[in-house]
């Protein structure tokens, strides 16, 4: 029961470094690229220069409600990491139901961002999916 405990808690934990790492790479990490020509026509003898380049999301600007929407899982993934290591060093309850709700949470954000930052998100969510499985089994483990 003991390792099971200390098992929720690790899996807690990584599920929020893993998505905090995640979110770091989506505002800072190269996700854009761009390429722009000058010149006249469009033969590549009277082009006079080229330029490529990539760019993150911060350059390229974000709008507010994906602020909210970052904001609302970095609570999670948080939620995900308090509630993980409370629940396995006390067994209460509550914190079993705070994890499962930020687990939730972030299960939802990483359905709806789908094949933008959903990818990133995977890992975490599967940790904190394991993490909400494994509360399950330290409560039936301290009833058995």
């Amino acid at each position: 029961m003991r390792n099971l405990r200390r098992f929720e808690a690790a899996c807690g934990l990584v599920a929020a470094l893993v998505g905090c790492l995640a979110l770091a790479f989506t505002l800072f990490g190269p996700v854009y690229s761009f390429q722009s020509c000058s010149g006249n026509g469009t033969d590549a003898s009277n082009m006079s220069s080229c330029q490529t380049g990539t760019a993150n999301l911060l350059q390229v600007g974000i709008q507010p409600i994906t602020i909210v929407a970052l904001c609302i899982l970095l609570l999670g993934l948080i939620g995900v990491a308090v509630s993980a290591v409370v629940h396995s060093r006390t067994g209460a309850s509550g914190w079993r139901i705070v994890l499962w709700a930020s687990t939730a949470v972030i299960v939802m954000l990483t359905f709806l961002t789908g094949l933008s930052i959903g990818l990133f998100l995977l890992p975490s969510t599967l940790f904190a999916l394991l993490a909400s499985a494994l509360s399950l089994g330290v409560r039936r483990a301290a009833l058995g």
